[in-house]
Protein backbone atom coordinates (compact mmCIF):
# COMPACT_ATOMS: atom_id res chain seq x y z
CA UNK A 1 0.00 0.00 0.00
CA UNK A 2 1.56 2.97 -0.94
CA UNK A 3 1.61 6.21 1.93
CA UNK A 4 -0.48 8.48 -0.04
CA UNK A 5 -3.18 6.21 -0.01
CA UNK A 6 -2.39 5.29 3.66
CA UNK A 7 -2.58 8.55 4.64
CA UNK A 8 -5.44 9.25 2.69
CA UNK A 9 -7.50 6.15 4.28
CA UNK A 10 -6.40 6.97 7.67
CA UNK A 11 -8.09 10.72 7.47
CA UNK A 12 -10.96 8.57 5.83
CA UNK A 13 -11.75 6.79 9.24
CA UNK A 14 -10.73 9.02 11.46
CA UNK A 15 -7.77 8.29 12.48
CA UNK A 16 -9.02 5.56 14.40
CA UNK A 17 -6.84 2.35 12.59
CA UNK A 18 -3.12 2.65 11.60
CA UNK A 19 -1.89 2.05 8.32
CA UNK A 20 -1.51 -2.27 8.84
CA UNK A 21 -4.93 -1.96 9.93
CA UNK A 22 -6.18 -0.45 6.95
CA UNK A 23 -4.21 -2.66 4.90
CA UNK A 24 -5.70 -5.70 6.27
CA UNK A 25 -9.21 -3.87 5.45
CA UNK A 26 -8.43 -3.65 1.40
CA UNK A 27 -6.09 -6.61 0.39
CA UNK A 28 -8.48 -6.77 -3.15
CA UNK A 29 -6.17 -4.08 -3.78
CA UNK A 30 -2.66 -6.24 -2.91
CA UNK A 31 -4.38 -9.28 -5.44
CA UNK A 32 -5.47 -7.05 -7.48
CA UNK A 33 -1.84 -5.52 -8.56
CA UNK A 34 -0.74 -9.39 -8.13
CA UNK A 35 -3.43 -10.34 -10.34
CA UNK A 36 -1.88 -9.00 -13.67
CA UNK A 37 1.61 -9.53 -12.54
CA UNK A 38 1.16 -13.37 -12.56
CA UNK A 39 -0.62 -13.57 -15.89
CA UNK A 40 2.14 -11.43 -17.60
CA UNK A 41 4.73 -14.04 -15.92
CA UNK A 42 2.55 -16.97 -17.00
CA UNK A 43 2.13 -15.70 -20.66
CA UNK A 44 6.38 -14.90 -21.07
CA UNK A 45 7.11 -18.40 -19.08
CA UNK A 46 4.41 -20.32 -21.93
CA UNK A 47 6.63 -18.06 -24.44
CA UNK A 48 9.87 -19.82 -23.20
CA UNK A 49 8.68 -22.83 -23.35
CA UNK A 50 6.97 -22.93 -26.54
CA UNK A 51 10.48 -21.62 -28.25
CA UNK A 52 12.62 -24.03 -26.69
CA UNK A 53 10.22 -27.16 -26.55
CA UNK A 54 10.01 -26.34 -30.31
CA UNK A 55 11.63 -29.99 -30.84
CA UNK A 56 13.46 -29.89 -34.22
CA UNK A 57 12.75 -32.31 -36.47
CA UNK A 58 9.78 -34.14 -35.10
CA UNK A 59 6.22 -33.80 -34.42
CA UNK A 60 4.32 -32.02 -31.13
CA UNK A 61 3.02 -35.40 -30.45
CA UNK A 62 5.99 -37.11 -29.64
CA UNK A 63 7.85 -36.59 -26.70
CA UNK A 64 11.01 -33.60 -26.01
CA UNK A 65 14.38 -35.44 -26.54
CA UNK A 66 16.54 -36.06 -23.39
CA UNK A 67 19.40 -38.08 -21.90
CA UNK A 68 17.95 -40.78 -20.34
CA UNK A 69 21.53 -43.34 -20.77
CA UNK A 70 24.24 -41.60 -18.39
CA UNK A 71 26.41 -38.72 -20.21
CA UNK A 72 30.10 -39.02 -20.24
CA UNK A 73 31.96 -35.40 -20.79
CA UNK A 74 35.09 -35.43 -22.91
CA UNK A 75 36.53 -31.80 -23.68
CA UNK A 76 39.36 -31.02 -25.88
CA UNK A 77 41.52 -28.42 -27.48
CA UNK A 78 42.06 -26.08 -24.20
CA UNK A 79 44.94 -26.12 -21.47
CA UNK A 80 44.49 -28.87 -19.08
CA UNK A 81 43.00 -26.31 -16.26
CA UNK A 82 40.51 -24.58 -18.65
CA UNK A 83 39.25 -28.59 -19.52
CA UNK A 84 38.78 -28.89 -16.08
CA UNK A 85 36.80 -26.00 -15.83
CA UNK A 86 34.65 -26.33 -18.83
CA UNK A 87 33.97 -30.24 -17.33
CA UNK A 88 33.31 -28.87 -13.56
CA UNK A 89 30.78 -26.55 -15.30
CA UNK A 90 28.71 -28.46 -16.98
CA UNK A 91 29.14 -31.28 -14.46
CA UNK A 92 27.33 -29.12 -11.84
CA UNK A 93 24.47 -28.08 -14.28
CA UNK A 94 24.13 -31.84 -15.19
CA UNK A 95 23.41 -32.49 -11.65
CA UNK A 96 21.83 -29.75 -10.67
CA UNK A 97 19.26 -30.72 -13.46
CA UNK A 98 19.04 -34.01 -12.35
CA UNK A 99 19.70 -35.55 -15.99
CA UNK A 100 21.88 -38.90 -15.59
CA UNK A 101 26.30 -38.69 -15.30
CA UNK A 102 28.69 -41.58 -15.61
CA UNK A 103 31.03 -42.46 -13.40
CA UNK A 104 34.43 -42.26 -14.54
CA UNK A 105 36.30 -44.13 -16.46
CA UNK A 106 33.17 -43.91 -19.23
CA UNK A 107 32.65 -44.05 -23.02
CA UNK A 108 32.52 -40.48 -23.94
CA UNK A 109 29.04 -39.36 -25.80
CA UNK A 110 29.01 -35.45 -25.07
CA UNK A 111 32.16 -34.47 -26.36
CA UNK A 112 33.39 -30.88 -26.61
CA UNK A 113 36.25 -29.70 -28.89
CA UNK A 114 37.38 -25.93 -28.70
CA UNK A 115 39.84 -24.91 -31.95
CA UNK A 116 40.12 -22.34 -34.22
CA UNK A 117 39.79 -24.64 -37.57
CA UNK A 118 36.48 -25.86 -36.76
CA UNK A 119 35.98 -26.84 -40.62
CA UNK A 120 39.04 -28.95 -40.77
CA UNK A 121 38.36 -30.46 -37.88
CA UNK A 122 34.70 -31.86 -38.34
CA UNK A 123 36.24 -33.19 -41.37
CA UNK A 124 39.06 -35.15 -40.95
CA UNK A 125 36.71 -36.49 -37.83
CA UNK A 126 33.73 -37.40 -40.15
CA UNK A 127 36.02 -38.92 -42.56
CA UNK A 128 37.99 -41.28 -39.92
CA UNK A 129 34.14 -41.93 -38.37
CA UNK A 130 31.13 -42.48 -40.98
CA UNK A 131 28.91 -43.14 -38.07
CA UNK A 132 29.33 -39.48 -36.40
CA UNK A 133 26.07 -38.05 -37.51
CA UNK A 134 24.10 -41.17 -37.14
CA UNK A 135 20.94 -41.85 -39.53
CA UNK A 136 21.13 -38.17 -40.73
CA UNK A 137 20.67 -37.85 -44.55
CA UNK A 138 23.76 -36.56 -46.26
CA UNK A 139 22.41 -33.23 -47.04
CA UNK A 140 21.72 -32.55 -43.51
CA UNK A 141 25.39 -33.42 -43.02
CA UNK A 142 26.51 -30.93 -45.59
CA UNK A 143 24.41 -28.30 -44.37
CA UNK A 144 25.73 -28.56 -40.77
CA UNK A 145 29.61 -29.15 -41.90
CA UNK A 146 29.05 -25.97 -44.09
CA UNK A 147 31.53 -23.12 -43.20
CA UNK A 148 29.19 -20.48 -45.25
CA UNK A 149 26.42 -20.83 -42.15
CA UNK A 150 29.05 -21.94 -39.26
CA UNK A 151 28.40 -20.64 -35.47
CA UNK A 152 30.52 -19.60 -32.79
CA UNK A 153 29.22 -22.78 -31.08
CA UNK A 154 27.95 -25.81 -33.33
CA UNK A 155 26.33 -28.41 -31.96
CA UNK A 156 25.34 -31.72 -33.28
CA UNK A 157 22.86 -33.96 -31.56
CA UNK A 158 22.00 -38.13 -31.90
CA UNK A 159 18.85 -39.04 -31.12
CA UNK A 160 17.35 -42.42 -30.97
CA UNK A 161 13.89 -42.24 -31.82
CA UNK A 162 12.19 -44.44 -28.91
CA UNK A 163 14.34 -47.39 -29.96
CA UNK A 164 16.69 -49.14 -27.77
CA UNK A 165 20.52 -48.37 -28.89
CA UNK A 166 23.02 -50.81 -29.24
CA UNK A 167 26.59 -51.14 -30.31
CA UNK A 168 27.85 -53.87 -33.42
CA UNK A 169 31.50 -53.75 -34.73
CA UNK A 170 31.93 -50.41 -33.25
CA UNK A 171 28.88 -48.59 -34.74
CA UNK A 172 25.27 -47.27 -33.42
CA UNK A 173 22.74 -49.79 -34.24
CA UNK A 174 19.23 -49.45 -33.32
CA UNK A 175 16.36 -51.83 -32.53
CA UNK A 176 12.95 -50.90 -33.60
CA UNK A 177 11.17 -51.42 -30.17
CA UNK A 178 7.78 -48.68 -30.95
CA UNK A 179 5.05 -50.22 -29.05
CA UNK A 180 1.13 -48.49 -30.46
CA UNK A 181 0.89 -44.97 -28.61
CA UNK A 182 -2.50 -44.54 -26.94
CA UNK A 183 -4.29 -41.40 -26.98
CA UNK A 184 -3.00 -40.51 -22.98
CA UNK A 185 0.32 -42.31 -23.02
CA UNK A 186 3.55 -42.50 -25.29
CA UNK A 187 5.07 -46.04 -25.53
CA UNK A 188 8.08 -44.29 -27.19
CA UNK A 189 10.27 -41.32 -26.26
CA UNK A 190 13.29 -39.91 -28.04
CA UNK A 191 17.05 -39.97 -26.21
CA UNK A 192 19.76 -38.24 -26.76
CA UNK A 193 22.67 -40.89 -27.35
CA UNK A 194 25.69 -38.66 -27.92
CA UNK A 195 25.80 -34.97 -28.79
CA UNK A 196 29.43 -33.16 -29.82
CA UNK A 197 29.78 -29.37 -29.86
CA UNK A 198 32.45 -27.17 -31.72
CA UNK A 199 33.82 -24.66 -30.16
CA UNK A 200 35.15 -22.00 -33.08
CA UNK A 201 37.59 -20.27 -30.94
CA UNK A 202 37.57 -17.41 -33.19
CA UNK A 203 34.02 -16.56 -33.40
CA UNK A 204 33.79 -17.25 -29.54
CA UNK A 205 36.75 -15.57 -28.07
CA UNK A 206 33.91 -12.79 -26.92
CA UNK A 207 32.39 -15.36 -24.56
CA UNK A 208 33.88 -16.56 -20.93
CA UNK A 209 34.49 -20.09 -21.01
CA UNK A 210 31.29 -20.42 -17.96
CA UNK A 211 29.22 -18.66 -20.69
CA UNK A 212 30.46 -21.57 -23.39
CA UNK A 213 29.82 -24.10 -20.94
CA UNK A 214 26.50 -22.64 -19.83
CA UNK A 215 25.26 -22.49 -23.79
CA UNK A 216 26.75 -26.15 -24.41
CA UNK A 217 24.78 -27.49 -21.42
CA UNK A 218 21.60 -25.80 -22.09
CA UNK A 219 21.47 -26.95 -25.91
CA UNK A 220 23.47 -30.28 -25.19
CA UNK A 221 20.97 -31.28 -22.49
CA UNK A 222 17.83 -30.81 -24.67
CA UNK A 223 16.90 -30.62 -28.49
CA UNK A 224 16.16 -26.67 -28.30
CA UNK A 225 16.17 -24.74 -31.65
CA UNK A 226 19.07 -22.75 -31.78
CA UNK A 227 16.91 -20.10 -33.82
CA UNK A 228 13.54 -20.36 -31.45
CA UNK A 229 11.55 -17.34 -30.54
CA UNK A 230 11.74 -17.37 -26.38
CA UNK A 231 9.67 -13.91 -26.25
CA UNK A 232 11.21 -11.30 -23.42
CA UNK A 233 12.42 -14.40 -21.78
CA UNK A 234 16.62 -13.81 -20.51
CA UNK A 235 18.26 -16.94 -21.68
CA UNK A 236 21.53 -17.74 -22.48
CA UNK A 237 20.32 -18.47 -26.08
CA UNK A 238 20.55 -14.94 -26.83
CA UNK A 239 24.82 -15.37 -26.24
CA UNK A 240 25.58 -14.82 -29.54
CA UNK A 241 23.11 -12.80 -30.41
CA UNK A 242 23.89 -9.25 -31.24
CA UNK A 243 21.88 -7.28 -28.17
CA UNK A 244 23.10 -4.13 -25.87
CA UNK A 245 23.71 -6.97 -22.82
CA UNK A 246 25.13 -10.44 -23.40
CA UNK A 247 23.82 -13.03 -20.53
CA UNK A 248 26.28 -13.67 -17.96
CA UNK A 249 25.14 -16.97 -18.01
CA UNK A 250 22.38 -20.02 -17.64
CA UNK A 251 19.40 -17.79 -16.54
CA UNK A 252 17.12 -18.87 -14.01
CA UNK A 253 14.50 -19.12 -16.61
CA UNK A 254 16.95 -21.87 -18.12
CA UNK A 255 17.71 -23.91 -15.23
CA UNK A 256 14.13 -23.97 -14.73
CA UNK A 257 13.59 -25.41 -17.82
CA UNK A 258 16.24 -28.16 -17.91
CA UNK A 259 15.10 -29.24 -14.17
CA UNK A 260 11.74 -29.25 -15.35
CA UNK A 261 12.80 -31.07 -18.27
CA UNK A 262 14.16 -34.07 -16.88
CA UNK A 263 11.66 -34.50 -13.98
CA UNK A 264 8.65 -34.42 -16.21
CA UNK A 265 7.34 -37.90 -17.42
CA UNK A 266 8.51 -38.03 -21.32
CA UNK A 267 5.83 -40.62 -21.59
CA UNK A 268 3.09 -38.29 -20.78
CA UNK A 269 1.28 -36.13 -23.38
CA UNK A 270 0.51 -33.50 -20.99
CA UNK A 271 4.41 -32.89 -20.80
CA UNK A 272 5.00 -29.44 -22.19
CA UNK A 273 2.32 -28.29 -19.90
CA UNK A 274 3.77 -29.62 -17.28
CA UNK A 275 6.87 -28.04 -17.82
CA UNK A 276 5.24 -24.46 -17.91
CA UNK A 277 3.77 -25.27 -14.44
CA UNK A 278 7.07 -26.18 -13.26
CA UNK A 279 8.82 -23.18 -15.04
CA UNK A 280 6.23 -20.96 -13.23
CA UNK A 281 7.11 -22.54 -9.87
CA UNK A 282 10.78 -22.42 -9.67
CA UNK A 283 10.72 -18.74 -11.12
CA UNK A 284 7.72 -17.36 -8.68
CA UNK A 285 9.75 -18.95 -5.64
CA UNK A 286 13.38 -17.94 -6.74
CA UNK A 287 13.21 -14.09 -5.86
Amino acid sequence: MSRTYCRWATVAVGGLLGCAAIGAMFPARVEAAVEPQQADLRQRVEAFVRGVTKNPGFADSESLVRWNAPICLFAAGLPEEDLKAVSARLTQIILAAGAPLAREPCQPNFVIIETSEPDRILEAWYARNKQLFGDATLSQIHQFLDPSGSRPIRVWRNIDRGRKAGTRLGHFVPSNNNAESSSFVRNAVLSLFSVFAIVDTNLASQATLDQQADYMAMVGLSNVDLDADIGSAPSILRLFVSGPTPPAGLSPWDAAFVKALYHSDQTSRTQRHDIVERVMYEISHSK
